[in-house]
C-alpha cells in the first residue's frame, strides 16, 4: 500500500510539476517558432539582396551595352570620311600631290553631318549677328559687352543635350573688320 501510496503521491507531484512548468514550455516553444521566422525573413532578404545585385549587374551590362552601340555607330558614321581626310593629308603630306579645297571641304561636311546625326548641335552660323550670352559665347578680342548687345559669330559652338561643349566665338560689333 506504500508503494501504491508512493507511486501516487508521486504522480500527483509530476502532475504538480508538469502544471508549473507548462507555460515556460509553451515559451520556450514560442522563442523557437520566433527564431526560426526570424531564420526565414533572414534567408528571404538574402536572397533578395543576391536579385537585387544580379538586376544591378544585368542592367550595368545592358547599359554598357547599349552605349558601346551607340558609339560604334557613331564611328561607323564617321570612319569613311576620316579616312578620306587622312588619305588626302598623306596625298599632300607625304607624296606632295596637290589636294583641292573643295574635296577636303566637302569631307568636313559629312564628317560634321555625321556628328550633327549623332546629336551634337551647332551654335550660331558664322558670319551671322546675335545677341551677346556670356553664359553660352566666348568673346575672341575686346571686352566683353553687355548681355543682349549684338555681335558677330566667328566660330560655331558646340552643344549637346542643351549642354554647351564649346562656346560660339564672338566679336563684338565694334571689332567687326570691313
Amino acid at each position: 500500500m506504500w508503494a501504491w501510496l508512493s507511486r501516487l503521491l508521486g504522480r500527483e507531484s509530476q502532475a504538480a510539476g508538469s502544471s508549473a512548468d507548462e507555460p515556460l514550455l509553451k515559451a520556450e516553444r514560442e522563442v523557437q517558432e520566433l527564431r526560426l521566422v526570424v531564420q526565414e525573413h533572414e534567408a528571404q532578404t538574402e536572397t533578395l539582396r543576391a536579385e537585387l545585385q544580379r538586376a544591378r549587374a544585368g542592367e550595368a551590362a545592358r547599359l554598357s551595352d547599349a552605349v558601346e552601340e551607340r558609339v560604334e555607330r557613331l564611328l561607323a558614321s564617321v570612319s569613311a570620311p576620316v579616312a578620306q581626310l587622312t588619305t588626302q593629308a598623306h596625298l599632300l603630306e607625304a607624296e606632295g600631290k596637290p589636294v583641292e579645297a573643295r574635296d577636303v571641304l566637302a569631307i568636313a561636311k559629312r564628317l560634321v553631318g555625321a556628328l550633327v546625326d549623332a546629336g551634337l548641335t551647332l551654335e550660331g552660323v558664322v558670319g551671322e549677328s546675335a545677341s551677346f550670352d556670356p553664359d553660352r559665347d566666348e568673346l575672341l578680342s575686346g571686352s566683353a559687352p553687355p548681355p543682349g548687345d549684338s555681335v558677330i559669330v566667328r566660330f560655331p559652338g558646340c552643344s549637346y543635350r542643351g549642354r554647351m561643349l564649346k562656346k560660339t566665338g564672338v566679336e563684338g560689333l565694334s571689332g567687326e573688320r570691313d
